[in-house]
């Protein structure tokens, strides 16, 4: 199956749907994902399976990217449903193709930064920087290393001798001096433009951290912060669902503090399990997943966007937002599961080959906002501060500029109040704007302030809160904030806190565009709400 992936948008904005596509038959790779206990055991079975090849195993997610040999459709379907049968298997999912689309040409001439006035960035810089030990991930096409604005800012392997074929650290990677490439298997994570990739990783790695006051160019929002290359989408803006997952643990278990993801699809949560469970394995480590939210102007409440929409506690999803603080038309959006919004309209910075120019989409306000947590980690880690994944979102949403548009807290980041927060050790609730159903539960809690913390609710009737643990009981549909109080009396409250059934792709409706795709998806998966409906 073959999707497309959250492309940027330059001068003019063109809405890239996120869509399955119609030209692919039955697919001829599969990821297995296989139970811990019999990862060991069932790999070598595979490998002398007939009908079946293994491509490459991936350890750290127990997982084998096999080949079905079959030529013929039902055959194939056959051997996967037989193995999907074995008690050693978790569940198999198409290796489905991402592209990156082609864009139109932008305007290389303007220089003007506006994004960087519009969130205060200068103003945050008195007080933080970066620094060269808080690493960023950019999981992208790449990033051209040599760029003027960026040599100096590239992430480096430090327990790797470069060029001795060997790998020296053991991480399973020879000679990975600066990243890896996953799309051409090699240490060379370059960016490579096409007519599809005008330079989309190096475009995002500049918006994180371009040099600043290196009398070039222009300056990244955490200008002192390193940056780690990863490639796993090619020139012509394809990859593949397997080595997105790679690309994620290789981040994960190399360094990075932040993982930058200007990529996602609009496909069923059950088809990207390994990329889920891959984030799930950085939130273990503490890693902030910024993902962006989609470039289709539609609502991710009602439709299913991944990574987007994993919910997970380290994952902060993106909406852009344009010069004037307001939704561009192209922007995808949703108060259940797009968390803020960021500068994404006509961004200026680096391409490859020491060039710069403006691209557009939730692709650039997402860059923005990994360099703004990579600022707030540097921060904390000056001050010896202990920060959980979550908190840094709590911090961005309390700390926003309130705008009109629809994410969870209608707010428009903004550094400088955020740096201000972590100096001041500022009270917030965390998480600081949440949606839940009736009758569910969800714990809050406070950081910053003086402990003990006591918390209460604005409506008791639409949702009640223990003063003391801070679980909170939704009961009807509606809308609170909570205040925390803390030891010395200072309050502060919440972002709005919704309580209403999260509204889903219409039941019984398969959500792709293409009858054929949505057919193929049942054979694998029958038990899928529109198979069973026969939507």
């Amino acid at each position: 199956m073959a999707f497309r992936f959250c492309a940027p948008r330059l001068s003019k904005w063109v809405p890239l749907a996120l869509l399955l596509s119609s030209n692919l038959g039955f697919a001829a790779e599969w990821i297995v994902k296989f139970k811990e206990s019999q990862y060991n055991k069932s790999v070598p079975t595979f490998k002398h399976m007939s009908g079946v090849s293994v491509l490459s195993t991936h350890d750290t997610g127990h997982l084998a990217l096999i080949k079905v040999e079959s030529t013929a459709s039902k055959q194939a379907d056959q051997l996967v449903k037989a193995l999907q049968t074995r008690s050693d298997i978790e569940y198999i999912v198409a290796n489905i193709k991402m592209y990156a689309f082609e864009d139109l040409a932008g305007d290389p001439q303007r220089s003007k930064q506006w994004s960087l006035l519009k969130v205060q960035a200068e103003s945050a810089w008195q007080i933080q920087r970066g620094g060269r030990k808080t690493v960023v991930a950019v999981i992208d096409t790449g990033v051209d290393y040599t760029h003027e604005d960026l040599k100096n800012r590239i992430w480096a392997n430090e327990k790797e001798i470069a060029d001795n074929g060997i790998d020296d650290d053991h991480n399973g990677f020879i000679d990975d001096i600066r990243g890896w490439d996953f799309f051409k298997k090699n240490n060379n994570p370059m960016d490579e433009t096409s007519a599809k990739n005008p330079g989309h990783g190096t475009h995002c790695a500049g918006i994180i951290g371009a040099q600043g006051d290196n009398d070039v160019g222009i300056s990244g929002i955490a200008p002192n912060v390193s940056i780690m290359p990863i490639r796993f989408l090619g020139a012509d803006g394809s990859g593949d669902l397997y080595t997105a997952a790679l690309a994620i643990d290789y981040a994960t278990t190399n360094g990075a503090d932040v993982i930058s993801a200007s990529w996602g699809a609009a496909v069923p949560r059950a088809q990207v399990k390994p990329i889920l469970e891959a984030i799930e394995r950085a939130g273990q480590k503490n890693i902030i997943f910024v993902a962006a939210a989609a470039n289709d102007g539609q609502s991710n409440d009602t439709r299913e966007v991944y990574p987007a929409n994993a919910g997970f506690k380290n994952v902060i999803s993106v909406a852009a937002s344009n010069n004037e603080d307001q939704k561009p038309t192209w922007s995808n959006y949703g108060t259940a599961t797009v968390d803020l919004a960021s500068p994404g309209a006509d961004i200026f910075s680096t391409l490859p080959g020491n060039k710069y120019g403006n691209l557009s989409g939730t692709s650039m306000a997402t860059p923005l906002v990994a360099g703004m947590v990579a600022l707030l980690k540097s921060q904390a880690n000056d001050q010896r501060a202990s920060l959980q994944a979550e908190d840094y979102k709590a911090i961005l949403q309390a700390s926003g500029d309130n705008v009109n548009i629809e994410t969870a807290c209608k707010c428009r980041v903004n550094i400088f109040h955020a740096v201000q927060q972590v100096v001041n050790h500022t009270l917030t609730v965390v998480p600081n704007a949440a949606t839940l159903a009736p009758k569910a539960t969800l714990t809050f809690r406070a950081i910053g302030g003086k402990a003990p913390y006591s918390f209460t609710s604005s409506h008791e009737e639409i949702a009640s809160i223990n003063p003391t643990t801070g679980v909170l009981e939704a009961k009807q549909e509606g809308e609170v904030t909570l205040t925390v109080t803390d030891a010395e009396g200072t309050h502060m409250n919440s972002r709005a806190i919704h309580v209403g059934q999260k509204t889903e792709a219409p039941a019984g409706k398969c959500p792709l565009e293409d009858p054929a795709m949505c057919a193929l998806m049942c054979t694998i998966q029958p038990q899928l709400p529109w198979c069973q409906s026969g939507g």
